[in-house]
């Protein structure tokens, strides 16, 4: 290799590296999910339902596990349970639901509360359960069960992706005057295989169990293949 290869490729090194985005990822402790499930497994109804559990099989529950919104700082902590129904028709209309994608089977949401299990689908319901909001980690809970966003913790800055940001913070929460902002992440898709993007977003829980979208940024888009959707409460909780 003569000098002047050895300059353009030192060149086009240097212009590489200067397209290359640099992201520092601001680290937060994760979530304790066996909060999710641990009441749930202790009554032994976790998983396949068992004839034991006549309750929730009188609900329709063929299968029972832990929502994919965090529980553990709901107060009073009452258990919230994803109940799946393998027949074709749903138990209850009014609270079953099909989510989008390849598993068909019907879902709604039971909560275990005065020894009894109930069905609740609507957030209005959640809010008035859990209600009012004291405390970081129940803002936390709010959020995510509110609005479908997800937590994050695994942030890599390394990723085969382009960040189109030069910072990222993971999961946390902030109190502020007028409640708590809470760092969520929205993975903005459609069903089937594409470009997605992926976005850090500020959700605002005020102590009356309101939330609201207050930021929104992109971090960076990547292909990928959804085949299927969790369920989420329903109803008007975003307020503007």
């Amino acid at each position: 290799m003569n000098q002047w290869q050895r300059r353009t490729l030192i060149v086009l090194g240097l212009l590489l590296a200067s397209c290359t985005r640099t992201v520092t990822i601001t680290e937060y402790p994760a979530l304790d999910w066996s909060a999710n499930v641990q009441q749930l497994r202790d009554s032994g109804c976790e998983g396949q339902v068992p004839a034991t559990c006549s309750e929730l099989l009188a609900l329709g529950c063929d299968e029972a596990h832990g929502p994919a919104f965090y529980l553990g700082g709901l107060q009073p902590p009452v258990p919230i349970i994803e109940c799946i129904h393998a027949g074709d028709e749903a138990p209850d209309p009014v609270y079953f639901r099909q989510p989008n994608g390849m598993d068909t089977r019907y879902r709604t949401f039971v909560v275990y509360q005065d020894g009894t299990y109930r069905y609740l689908i609507q957030k209005s319901d959640f809010q008035a359960l859990y209600a009012p909001v004291e405390s970081p980690e129940e803002a936390l809970s709010f959020a995510m069960a509110l609005t479908g966003f997800g937590a994050r913790f695994d942030l890599d800055p390394d990723a085969d992706v382009e960040y189109l940001v030069d910072a990222i913070a993971e999961t946390h929460v902030e109190t502020t005057a007028e409640g708590y902002l809470v760092q969520l992440f929205d993975h903005a898709h459609q069903m089937g295989c594409d470009e997605h993007a992926f976005y850090a977003v500020q959700v605002l829980v005020t102590p009356e169990g309101q939330v609201r979208e207050v930021g929104r940024q992109e971090l960076y888009r990547s292909y990928a293949c959804f085949d299927f959707e969790a369920l989420r409460l329903e109803g008007l909780a975003l307020v503007d």
